[in-house]
Protein backbone atom coordinates (compact mmCIF):
# COMPACT_ATOMS: atom_id res chain seq x y z
CA UNK A 1 0.00 0.00 0.00
CA UNK A 2 0.97 3.23 -1.14
CA UNK A 3 1.11 6.54 1.33
CA UNK A 4 0.03 9.76 -0.12
CA UNK A 5 2.39 11.80 1.69
CA UNK A 6 1.13 15.94 1.19
CA UNK A 7 4.06 18.20 2.30
CA UNK A 8 3.58 21.35 -0.58
CA UNK A 9 1.20 23.97 1.05
CA UNK A 10 -0.72 24.57 -1.71
CA UNK A 11 -0.98 20.17 -2.56
CA UNK A 12 -2.09 20.47 1.56
CA UNK A 13 -4.52 23.51 1.29
CA UNK A 14 -6.47 21.87 -1.41
CA UNK A 15 -6.80 18.70 0.76
CA UNK A 16 -7.94 20.23 3.89
CA UNK A 17 -9.97 21.97 1.51
CA UNK A 18 -11.75 18.88 0.77
CA UNK A 19 -12.22 18.01 4.33
CA UNK A 20 -13.79 21.52 5.13
CA UNK A 21 -10.82 22.20 6.93
CA UNK A 22 -7.54 24.40 7.18
CA UNK A 23 -3.72 24.67 8.05
CA UNK A 24 -4.83 27.50 10.94
CA UNK A 25 -6.95 25.38 12.77
CA UNK A 26 -3.73 23.03 13.49
CA UNK A 27 -1.57 25.80 13.85
CA UNK A 28 -3.75 27.71 16.21
CA UNK A 29 -4.49 23.97 18.33
CA UNK A 30 -0.45 23.66 18.69
CA UNK A 31 0.34 27.43 19.57
CA UNK A 32 -1.90 26.75 22.32
CA UNK A 33 -0.68 23.41 23.56
CA UNK A 34 2.84 24.76 23.15
CA UNK A 35 2.32 27.46 25.41
CA UNK A 36 0.75 25.19 27.95
CA UNK A 37 3.71 23.11 27.53
CA UNK A 38 5.95 26.00 28.32
CA UNK A 39 4.71 26.56 31.79
CA UNK A 40 6.03 23.17 33.43
CA UNK A 41 8.81 22.43 35.04
CA UNK A 42 11.08 20.23 36.24
CA UNK A 43 9.70 19.62 39.37
CA UNK A 44 6.35 18.97 37.51
CA UNK A 45 5.18 14.85 37.59
CA UNK A 46 6.32 14.07 33.95
CA UNK A 47 2.94 13.27 32.80
CA UNK A 48 1.75 16.84 33.53
CA UNK A 49 3.49 18.04 30.00
CA UNK A 50 1.89 15.91 27.71
CA UNK A 51 -1.32 15.54 28.81
CA UNK A 52 -2.17 19.38 29.12
CA UNK A 53 -0.78 19.80 26.02
CA UNK A 54 -3.03 17.09 24.49
CA UNK A 55 -5.94 18.54 26.14
CA UNK A 56 -5.44 21.82 25.11
CA UNK A 57 -4.53 21.03 21.20
CA UNK A 58 -8.03 19.15 21.46
CA UNK A 59 -10.06 21.93 23.16
CA UNK A 60 -8.68 24.23 20.33
CA UNK A 61 -9.44 22.12 17.61
CA UNK A 62 -13.13 22.00 19.04
CA UNK A 63 -13.49 25.99 20.14
CA UNK A 64 -12.53 26.56 16.29
CA UNK A 65 -14.64 23.68 14.22
CA UNK A 66 -17.64 23.54 16.78
CA UNK A 67 -19.11 27.00 15.44
CA UNK A 68 -18.82 25.90 11.75
CA UNK A 69 -21.26 22.92 12.66
CA UNK A 70 -19.13 20.33 13.88
CA UNK A 71 -19.42 18.94 17.21
CA UNK A 72 -17.68 16.57 20.26
CA UNK A 73 -17.50 12.96 21.36
CA UNK A 74 -16.10 11.55 24.16
CA UNK A 75 -17.71 8.24 24.51
CA UNK A 76 -15.08 5.68 26.42
CA UNK A 77 -12.99 8.85 26.97
CA UNK A 78 -11.83 8.62 22.84
CA UNK A 79 -11.90 12.46 22.45
CA UNK A 80 -12.80 13.08 18.84
CA UNK A 81 -14.68 16.34 16.81
CA UNK A 82 -16.85 15.41 14.13
CA UNK A 83 -18.09 17.15 11.01
CA UNK A 84 -21.69 18.46 10.55
CA UNK A 85 -22.30 15.03 8.14
CA UNK A 86 -20.34 12.87 10.53
CA UNK A 87 -18.63 11.59 7.47
CA UNK A 88 -15.17 12.71 9.33
CA UNK A 89 -13.90 12.76 12.88
CA UNK A 90 -10.32 13.95 14.01
CA UNK A 91 -9.02 12.54 16.95
CA UNK A 92 -5.33 13.76 18.49
CA UNK A 93 -2.29 11.60 20.20
CA UNK A 94 1.23 12.43 21.10
CA UNK A 95 3.86 10.79 17.86
CA UNK A 96 7.32 9.60 18.06
CA UNK A 97 9.87 11.43 16.68
CA UNK A 98 9.21 10.74 13.20
CA UNK A 99 6.41 12.80 13.26
CA UNK A 100 5.89 15.29 10.48
CA UNK A 101 8.67 13.89 8.56
CA UNK A 102 7.67 13.30 5.09
CA UNK A 103 9.80 10.58 4.60
CA UNK A 104 9.55 8.85 7.43
CA UNK A 105 6.91 6.66 8.98
CA UNK A 106 5.91 8.11 12.46
CA UNK A 107 4.03 6.06 14.73
CA UNK A 108 1.73 7.35 17.79
CA UNK A 109 4.03 7.52 20.93
CA UNK A 110 1.58 5.24 23.09
CA UNK A 111 -0.56 2.67 22.79
CA UNK A 112 -3.94 2.79 21.25
CA UNK A 113 -7.66 1.16 22.97
CA UNK A 114 -9.91 -0.46 21.59
CA UNK A 115 -12.38 2.62 20.26
CA UNK A 116 -8.98 3.76 18.22
CA UNK A 117 -8.82 0.13 16.87
CA UNK A 118 -12.26 -0.27 15.68
CA UNK A 119 -11.73 3.41 13.98
CA UNK A 120 -8.69 2.15 12.10
CA UNK A 121 -10.41 -1.07 11.40
CA UNK A 122 -13.21 1.49 9.24
CA UNK A 123 -10.45 3.18 7.93
CA UNK A 124 -9.18 0.18 6.23
CA UNK A 125 -12.36 -1.07 5.08
CA UNK A 126 -13.21 2.31 2.96
CA UNK A 127 -9.67 0.68 1.17
CA UNK A 128 -11.21 -2.14 0.12
CA UNK A 129 -14.29 -0.31 -0.89
CA UNK A 130 -12.64 2.78 -2.84
CA UNK A 131 -9.04 1.20 -3.34
CA UNK A 132 -5.90 3.34 -2.14
CA UNK A 133 -6.96 6.95 -2.68
CA UNK A 134 -8.00 10.01 -1.28
CA UNK A 135 -11.75 9.79 -0.64
CA UNK A 136 -14.18 12.97 -0.34
CA UNK A 137 -16.30 13.33 2.37
CA UNK A 138 -19.46 12.89 -0.47
CA UNK A 139 -17.45 9.71 -1.13
CA UNK A 140 -18.56 7.48 2.38
CA UNK A 141 -22.42 8.59 2.10
CA UNK A 142 -22.18 6.44 -1.14
CA UNK A 143 -21.44 2.95 0.69
CA UNK A 144 -18.47 3.60 3.12
CA UNK A 145 -18.97 2.20 6.70
CA UNK A 146 -18.77 4.67 9.18
CA UNK A 147 -16.50 7.76 9.28
CA UNK A 148 -13.25 8.46 8.14
CA UNK A 149 -11.40 9.37 11.41
CA UNK A 150 -8.14 11.35 11.34
CA UNK A 151 -5.55 11.85 13.60
CA UNK A 152 -3.36 15.21 14.41
CA UNK A 153 -0.37 13.83 15.38
CA UNK A 154 2.21 15.99 17.46
CA UNK A 155 5.85 15.66 18.48
CA UNK A 156 7.36 18.22 20.60
CA UNK A 157 11.09 17.99 19.89
CA UNK A 158 13.00 19.49 22.82
CA UNK A 159 16.49 19.28 20.80
CA UNK A 160 15.10 21.27 18.13
CA UNK A 161 13.17 22.79 20.42
CA UNK A 162 10.44 22.56 17.55
CA UNK A 163 6.61 20.72 17.30
CA UNK A 164 6.61 18.77 14.23
CA UNK A 165 2.39 17.72 13.59
CA UNK A 166 0.22 16.27 10.71
CA UNK A 167 -2.96 15.15 9.65
CA UNK A 168 -3.07 11.26 8.79
CA UNK A 169 -5.56 8.66 8.23
CA UNK A 170 -4.59 5.25 9.68
CA UNK A 171 -5.10 2.24 8.81
CA UNK A 172 -3.20 -0.42 11.08
CA UNK A 173 -1.73 -0.57 14.34
CA UNK A 174 0.93 -3.30 15.71
CA UNK A 175 0.18 -6.31 18.25
CA UNK A 176 1.10 -3.12 21.23
CA UNK A 177 -1.44 -0.82 19.99
CA UNK A 178 0.40 1.86 18.17
CA UNK A 179 -0.46 3.13 15.04
CA UNK A 180 2.05 2.13 12.11
CA UNK A 181 0.17 2.62 9.09
CA UNK A 182 -1.03 5.70 7.10
CA UNK A 183 -2.64 5.90 4.39
CA UNK A 184 -2.83 9.45 3.75
CA UNK A 185 -0.47 12.10 5.45
CA UNK A 186 -1.12 16.02 5.53
CA UNK A 187 2.35 17.60 6.93
CA UNK A 188 2.19 20.91 8.24
CA UNK A 189 5.24 23.41 8.27
CA UNK A 190 7.05 23.47 12.11
CA UNK A 191 6.24 25.35 15.18
CA UNK A 192 9.27 26.84 16.95
CA UNK A 193 8.66 26.78 20.56
CA UNK A 194 7.35 30.26 21.46
CA UNK A 195 6.04 30.75 18.00
CA UNK A 196 3.70 33.69 18.10
CA UNK A 197 1.40 35.75 15.45
CA UNK A 198 -0.59 32.46 13.84
CA UNK A 199 -3.35 33.49 12.47
CA UNK A 200 -6.94 33.16 14.55
CA UNK A 201 -9.85 33.45 13.14
CA UNK A 202 -12.00 35.83 13.97
CA UNK A 203 -15.26 33.67 15.05
CA UNK A 204 -13.54 31.46 17.40
CA UNK A 205 -14.67 32.25 20.94
CA UNK A 206 -12.31 32.30 23.40
CA UNK A 207 -12.24 30.08 26.60
CA UNK A 208 -14.11 31.53 29.67
CA UNK A 209 -11.71 33.03 32.22
CA UNK A 210 -12.52 30.82 35.57
CA UNK A 211 -12.95 33.27 38.18
CA UNK A 212 -12.77 30.92 41.94
CA UNK A 213 -15.85 32.14 44.44
CA UNK A 214 -14.32 33.01 47.84
CA UNK A 215 -16.36 32.69 50.65
CA UNK A 216 -15.45 33.88 54.13
CA UNK A 217 -15.50 31.77 57.01
CA UNK A 218 -18.32 32.55 59.78
CA UNK A 219 -16.95 33.40 63.29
Amino acid sequence: MKTSVLSKPEESRDRLAELGLDEVIFAQAIQRGQAIAAGYTPNHPAICRGISQWGEVVAAIREQLLPRGWTRMDDDNFALTVNPTRTIAISVSTGDELTGIADAIPSTSSAKGPRTAGAVVVNALQLDLFGNVPLKPEELSKGANGVMTWILLFHRDVTAQETRFELSRPVKMDSDGHVIVWVERIIFPVLPFGTDGVLSPADVPLSPEIVPEVKRKRA
